[in-house]
């Protein structure tokens, strides 16, 4: 059979590409330490190798644009790749994440179509929105930005796109198909999934045979992630579901209120109360699992959730969590320092939006203490994200070509 287009063979063979690929020797020897942007600041200082999702996200939009442009030659007087947001309100975190799509969109040279819809709107009018973009043959993909308000039905919208328009792999046929095993395989696997093994893939990492945790069930990444990691060889898969989360965090926040320490193992102090003793058993119990864990994986939510402790010395971490943090006093102090434009800087985790003031992006991960026990980890912001974006692309453009060869 015909070779699939470069950028675009992830997509369409993640299961057996993963399954053959052996821990390869590429060059990864660089630390995070290493990529300060500009010299202004560091992502840890610990001796963890940085997985570089801008890096590698970056060279897969070229091979995607390169395809793109390719196509063009190929099928003179056919319309490039069309991408189609429809976006309900006016978030402006969503309306920073479509803008960021659709500027992706372009540069690989695809078409981006923005459906901004009030946000009162009925739900019968979403979903003609939704039925139109199915039946133009211009658009190769159709994404529904969430959240959506809540008078909205979102599983019903979410039913109503085409699956083989479905690039954000939510659809339940695209979902269920995932879920299984065999030759029932989907339209479009989940971008995010999809972004963070990329990543391991091209920073030469298998995950074959390994062990791997996933800390969080979400339809959108916990879940799908885990299936893409059994269909990769992973031989052990712990996913710390909803319920288990939930009492992390309210450990967390309950040592951070009482003085109790984070860590279980490394403490000579010993809780005084039988219920804190049960509290540390149950912990204890939970993150088993996730302490024995080659490759971590974590999309949860709640900013330095994981801790050192969680980690075995040598694992794999990746974070594909993103949380805005309020600054403090000092660092808004500093944050003055900068000028305007490196405030919302691709390389720096310093945001603003209209009406709200500065924050922070950070992850999952409490990466300055955990970057000393991992071996490789991902930064927020620059790990999973530019892959997510990178992934969606990858998607349009094989509903494109998907639409080539049946036309």
């Amino acid at each position: 059979g015909r070779q699939a287009p470069r950028g675009v063979w992830m997509s369409r063979v993640l299961w057996g590409k993963l399954l053959r690929n052996a821990c390869c020797s590429a060059d990864v020897s660089t630390r995070a330490r290493d990529f300060g942007p500009r010299g202004i600041r560091r992502y840890w200082t610990g001796p963890a190798r940085l997985l570089d999702g801008r890096a590698h996200a970056s060279q897969w939009k070229k091979e995607i644009a390169e395809s793109v442009a390719k196509r063009g030659e190929v099928r003179p007087g056919v319309p490039p790749p069309g991408l189609a947001a429809v976006v309900v309100g006016d978030r402006t975190d969503s309306a920073l994440y479509v803008k960021r799509k659709g500027e992706a969109a372009s540069l690989a040279g695809m078409r981006f179509f923005h459906e901004h819809l009030p946000k009162d709107v009925d739900q019968e009018t979403v979903l003609r929105v939704l039925h139109e973009l199915n039946a133009n043959d211009d658009v190769h993909g159709v994404l529904l930005q969430l959240p959506l308000p809540s008078h909205l039905d979102e599983s019903r919208l979410l039913e109503a796109i085409n699956p083989r328009k479905d690039v954000d792999g939510l659809h339940p046929n695209n979902v269920g198909r995932l879920a299984m095993r065999g030759v029932w395989r989907p339209a479009f696997m989940p971008c995010a999934p999809l972004g963070a093994m990329e990543l391991l893939r091209r920073s030469g990492i298998s995950v074959r045979d390994k062990s791997v945790a996933v800390i969080g069930d979400s339809n959108v990444v916990g879940m799908p992630m885990s299936w893409l990691l059994r269909d990769a060889g992973a031989s052990a898969i712990t996913v710390v579901h909803s319920q288990g989360v939930n009492f992390l965090k309210r450990f967390a926040e309950r040592a951070k209120e009482d003085g109790l320490k984070n860590s279980d193992s490394n403490s000579d102090e010993k809780p005084t109360t039988k219920n804190s003793l049960t509290l540390e058993k149950k912990r204890y119990e939970l993150l088993r699992s996730v302490r024995r864990a080659d490759v971590v994986i974590s999309a949860v939510g709640s900013p330095g959730l994981v801790r050192k402790d969680w980690i075995k010395p040598g694992a794999v971490v990746v974070d594909i969590g993103i949380n805005a943090v309020p600054l403090s006093v000092a660092e808004k102090n500093a944050a003055e320092e900068l000028a305007d434009e490196k405030r919302n800087d691709a390389k720096s985790n310093l945001y603003s939006l209209p009406g709200q003031e500065l924050f922070r992006v950070v992850g999952d991960v409490a990466a300055e203490e955990v970057s000393y026990v991992a071996s490789a980890m991902t930064s927020v912001p620059g790990g999973a994200g530019p892959m997510t974006i990178a992934a969606l692309l990858s998607n349009t453009y094989l509903g494109a070509s998907r639409r080539d060869r049946t036309s």
